[in-house]
């Protein structure tokens, strides 16, 4: 414990007095992490699930977003009529945190929980057929792309043939196995659902999740907070905390998430530098 006492100072320390640069670092620290960690799946040749056939994809893709996070939150700087500004892109920031909550849900959804594999398998069918119908309605205009149209088409039908062969979809009745067989959403679940589920603070995250998606979509609710943030109050700093914050939470949880479902990613997070630990461990804790 006593060798911990430093790093855990200087999280707090950081925390207290809403130290930017800090709480970037540590964000960053997180995110190499969680890179770290994901690597040492593939590079152990670990043998994976079905369900589990997006997952180097999705923590990439999520990594990826994390840096494109910490370089708008150190503030971009241009030249509006030949005068230098230096600002927080706080609506891209939103949009993207929006995006990485979304992340968080469905990753957690198809590789993390609690069920037998074979409904996580049956799930991951779901999220493709929902996916491939989507982008089958989709208008040909070239012609190079009818081919492609085809295979998608084909796609589709041998993915209604493969659900149709899980007991669960045997089971189910009339209703949902329309639902199954043409399905509305990626998730069988609601995001809140999932964010319950996973025990991160449902009402919080879910909440900004929702703030967010006005800012996404231009509706007028961001209007008005960038009145608020940008003309009246002239900081940005409260709001790039709180998403700091946010994006720090569900990366420490991915951490200890893919950690706990493979034993060699195990061994890998054991032997990760004593703060990193202390930074996954300290911040995916605080869930409520």
């Amino acid at each position: 414990m006593k060798e911990r006492i430093s790093y855990l100072l200087e999280i707090f320390q950081a925390f207290k007095t809403d130290d930017i640069k800090s709480r970037l670092k540590h964000f960053d620290i997180l995110t190499n992490s969680l890179f770290t960690l994901t690597q040492s799946l593939f590079d152990n040749k670990v043998q994976i699930e079905h369900h589990h056939a997006e997952i180097e994809n999705k923590f990439f893709r999520y990594g990826m977003a994390n840096h494109s996070i910490k370089k708008l939150l150190e503030g971009n700087r241009f030249f509006i009529i030949n005068k230098q500004i230096e600002i927080t892109d706080l609506f891209s920031v939103f949009a993207l945190t929006r995006m990485q909550i979304e992340s968080f849900s469905i990753m957690y959804y198809l590789f993390f929980d609690n069920l037998e594999t074979i409904e996580k398998d049956f799930r991951y069918e779901i999220y493709k057929l929902h996916g491939l119908q989507k982008q089958n309605k989709f208008p040909v205009v070239f012609k190079k792309n009818e081919v492609k149209k085809k295979k998608i088409q084909s796609d589709i039908s041998v993915l209604i043939d493969k659900i149709k062969s899980y007991q669960v979809f045997q089971n189910a009745t009339e209703k949902q196995k329309k639902e199954y067989l043409n399905p509305r959403h990626a998730k069988l679940d609601s995001t809140k659902d999932i964010l319950i589920k996973s025990g991160i603070d449902s009402n919080r995250i879910n909440d900004m999740w929702n703030l967010y998606s006005n800012h996404a979509h231009g509706e007028h609710i961001s209007d008005r907070q960038y009145n608020y943030i940008y003309k009246n109050k002239k900081s940005t700093l409260e709001e790039s905390m709180t998403v700091l914050s946010i994006n720090t939470i569900l990366t420490s949880n991915l951490c200890k998430l893919i950690s706990d479902e493979f034993d060699e990613v195990k061994k890998k997070y054991e032997e990760l530098h004593l703060g990193d630990k202390v930074q996954i461990e300290i911040w995916s804790k605080l869930k409520k």
